[in-house]
């Protein structure tokens, strides 16, 4: 805040260097200025941080400066009403010019200015100066008077006054204004540009702001306050509303009576619903647990299908595993076959199979010597017989028992040739020939016919025993092929699988 009590030096000899700068981004005052007005020749006011104190005694000429500056440059009416704080419809502005017939030549110009400055966000300083020449004549009044709004500076790029210190005509002002300002001479185009320069509220919004200023400057306003006054000062400072906004309202409130019975209805709308909501939640459950039937089951099956995948993914590796065991079982069984079938031919081509084969057949001469020889032993008991119970019959007992010893004879020798070939020639002697030739003189007898016949029948067992043994080998032998056959025919049926 600035105090200037002191003269300032007139703005023609002020220096550039010396002006007072802008410091915020919006526009703040920065100097006023008088020009051959009231009692002053040339006076500048500047201010600190956009604010101006003025001190002084009484009768100094504060409120005159005050009046002649804010808020009389932003309304530019010379009304006293508007001018004075006071409103004192005697003091009017050529006063402020002739002072009342004291000043010495019968008319007078002067100026008072204003200037605005601010900062860009780039940091750039802008300036904006607003000013009012006043010319008085005696007898006259207020001959003429003129605004200004130019972006030039008192004291740098302006002067309000000419080299003899004497204030420009509007004319002069106008061609120092070229190309930088304008100068107004209808309070109604002036007030439009200041709002332009510095506000931008609106001819509506700006008067209503230079309204309230005017109100609110008024002297001891807290003595004699008017509430309406000042209500109605505020109300007109305020924005206008926007004409779309009233009607909006206008029509809510038109629609305020159809909007209560739509509520109405919707209220009950929602009651309704609420309550077929209720009714349909249980249905939609009750229909929703019967739908979900169909994909539990399927959820079942397919569970179930999984796992029948699962148990025939590891029977098929199972499959895979037995299968390559029963490859390396089935190469086992070909390595025994080939080793039994080898032994086979070894067997059928040796001399026990041979040997076993001609058993046999000395078997079965054997037995039908038995045979014979039991039938011989019973004819020769018959011819003993005979010969016992008849002589008539001797004759024919000795034929038979010639014949009988004949065919004996010839029995022995086919037995020893069987045996001979049935190889057991040895045995058959031992056993068999040797007793009868021992018995060669005697008859045989039941006794010892049936040791004849043992004797006989142990080696024909012997032989047998034999025979069913090379049998045994064979028969091992066929198994072991049905086996590698069997075993062949799982491969294939695993394969195929």
């Amino acid at each position: 805040m600035t105090t200037r009590p002191e003269l300032a030096p007139t703005a023609a000899a002020q220096p550039a260097s010396r002006l007072p700068e802008p410091g915020r981004t919006r526009w703040q005052p920065l100097r006023g200025g008088l020009v051959d007005l009231f009692y002053y020749d040339a006076e500048e006011f500047w201010f600190h941080d956009g604010r101006l104190l003025l001190r002084g005694n009484n009768g100094t000429g504060k409120s005159k400066v005050l009046a002649l500056l804010l808020p009389f440059l932003l309304d530019g009416d010379l009304s006293p009403h508007r001018v004075e704080p006071d409103a004192d419809p005697k003091k009017r502005m050529e006063w402020n010019l002739l002072l009342g017939g004291e000043h010495p030549y019968p008319e007078r110009l002067g100026y008072t200015w204003l200037e605005f400055g601010r900062r860009t966000e780039g940091g750039e300083l802008e300036f904006r100066t607003i000013g009012c020449g006043l010319k008085a004549v005696a007898g006259r009044g207020i001959a003429r008077h003129w605004f200004f709004v130019t972006d030039q500076r008192v004291g740098a790029a302006l002067a309000l006054v000419d080299a003899t210190g004497t204030a420009l005509p509007r004319d002069r002002l106008a061609d120092a204004l070229a190309g930088h300002g304008l100068v107004y001479d209808r309070a109604r185009d002036y007030r439009r540009a200041v709002d332009e320069a510095l506000f931008g509220f609106g001819e509506q919004r700006y008067g209503a702001l230079v309204d309230l200023l005017v109100q609110l400057r008024q002297p001891q306003l807290s003595k004699k306050p008017s509430e309406r006054a000042l209500s109605d000062a505020l109300t007109e400072a305020l924005p206008p509303l926007d004409q779309a906004v009233v009607a909006d309202v206008a029509e809510a409130f038109r629609s305020l009576e159809e909007d209560r019975d739509a509520l109405a209805e919707m209220t009950e709308a929602h009651a309704s619903a609420s309550s077929f909501l209720g009714h349909y939640r249980r249905y939609a459950a009750v229909a929703a647990r019967r739908r979900a039937a169909l994909p539990r089951a399927a959820q079942q099956g397919y569970e179930k299908a999984r796992a029948a995948v699962a148990a025939a993914e590891t029977a098929e590796e199972q499959a895979e595993q037995a299968l390559t065991e029963v490859r390396a079982l089935l190469a086992v069984l070909e390595t025994d076959e080939r080793r039994l079938q080898a032994r086979r031919e070894a067997l059928a081509a040796g001399p026990e199979m041979q040997e076993g084969v001609r058993l046999r057949a000395a078997a079965e001469l054997a037995q039908r010597l038995a045979g014979h020889a039991q039938q011989a032993a019973g004819d020769a008991n018959h011819a003993v017989a005979a010969v016992e119970t008849g002589e008539r019959k001797h004759s024919a007992a000795a034929e038979r028992a010639e014949q009988a010893a004949s065919r004996f004879t010839a029995l022995r020798l086919a037995a020893v040739s069987a045996a001979e070939l049935a190889r057991v020639s040895g045995p058959h002697r031992e056993t068999v020939d040797h007793p009868l030739d021992d018995q060669a003189d005697a008859p045989l007898h039941g006794a010892a016919l049936a040791a004849l016949q043992r004797a006989a029948a142990e080696l024909t067992v012997r032989q047998e025993r034999a025979v069913q043994h090379v049998r045994g080998l064979v028969a091992d032998d066929e198994r072991a092929r049905r086996a590698v056959a069997d075993a062949r025919a799982e491969v294939e049926r695993l394969g195929a699988a």
